[in-house]
């Protein structure tokens, strides 16, 4: 199937026009409307990425993301939130004497020095990069690809399926706990090709491993894959924790923005390297990431990554009062 620039701009502006639904409706619709939104961006990157390799949709690999990816996940999370919480309440109270000698706000020393955010930190950058990332591996193998493009277009597949399940479920989570969903939705939509572009590394690593016996290959596609991941669940809960301190629970204002802010840098970078991978292996290239700097696209990403870099210094600065004055 040939999907063309056209339909994929069109799924996403369904999901846009879901989102602005969503949000001016205070009616019943409000639901099903959230869970469009939530759901059609990453559809909408997994078009693209078939359509550029020209291949279908995979849709066995597509729902083993989102069912048997989304239960591996949720048990390794289960086991190592256990562990960690006996293991590190431990250190709360030394934490907390730490935190209380550093010149933080108030608000976002009582935020940090709770075990529970400890816990969160550790939680979704750490585990769940790596468990995720095998669940989505497992769950694409649902798909029986053939060659090197149809592997990674698979792995792009049930990254999309999983993304789909988690966006639903965040936002519907927000939704029903009554805080603002809004900023929720707005931010998984912006990373709508972290999951596609993990994965797809990591399902492409594997069949080069099988096929070469290529265990450094593999390792490296891995942990690209969750590096990718990883940085993208870190940032976005260092800034979300911040906004939580500083912002009310039914409101979201200037902090919130910011961290709304950082996280489109972050998706324009992913999504960007997602179109860049995309094209080098429906070229044939063994080369992923072609860095060239003549190239003004190229040019273009580095500088949308460089002047993110603004967004966590603003959030030093709120967080840390006394910082531009000492």
């Amino acid at each position: 199937m040939k999907v063309s620039h056209q339909q994929v701009a069109a799924i996403t502006a369904i999901g846009l026009a879901a989102l602005a639904w969503a949000w001016f409706d205070q009616g019943d619709v409000s639901a099903p409307a959230l869970v469009i939104a939530a759901a059609v961006v990453p559809l909408a990157a997994l078009l693209y990425t078939s359509g550029r390799l020209a291949l279908e949709p995979p849709l066995a690999a597509l729902i083993g993301g989102g069912t048997i990816g989304i239960v591996i996940a949720v048990a390794g999370h289960a086991v190592v939130f256990a562990f960690a919480y006996t293991f590190f309440l431990g250190f709360a109270e030394e934490a907390t004497t730490l935190l209380d000698q550093l010149r933080l706000d108030p608000r976002l020393t009582s935020a940090l020095s709770s075990p529970w955010t400890l816990l969160l930190l550790i939680e979704l950058a750490v585990v769940a990069p790596l468990t995720e990332e095998v669940g989505k591996a497992i769950g694409g193998r649902l798909f029986r690809f053939t060659d090197r493009r149809s592997a990674f277009n698979a792995g792009v597949a049930a990254g999309v399926g999983f993304a789909v399940v988690e966006n639903i479920a965040y936002g519907l989570w927000g939704n029903f706990l009554g805080t603002p969903w809004e900023p929720i939705v707005i931010g998984r939509m912006m990373g709508a090709a972290v999951h596609p572009l993990a994965s797809g590394l990591v399902m492409m690593g594997w069949w080069e491993w099988r096929n070469d016996r290529d265990l450094g290959r593999l390792a490296a596609r891995f942990f690209s894959g969750v590096g990718v991941h990883a940085l993208w669940n870190g940032s976005i809960v260092v800034l979300g924790i911040a906004a939580s301190a500083f912002d009310t629970p039914t409101t979201f204002s200037t902090h919130t923005l910011i961290s709304l802010a950082y996280t489109a840098a972050l998706g324009l970078v992913a999504a960007g390297a997602l179109w860049r991978i995309t094209t080098a292996v429906a070229d044939g290239k063994a080369k992923l990431l072609m860095i060239d700097s003549t190239d003004s696209r190229v040019v273009a990403v580095w500088v949308v990554l460089a002047s993110s870099l603004i967004v966590p210094m603003a959030v030093l600065i709120l967080a840390y009062p006394d910082f531009v004055g000492s």
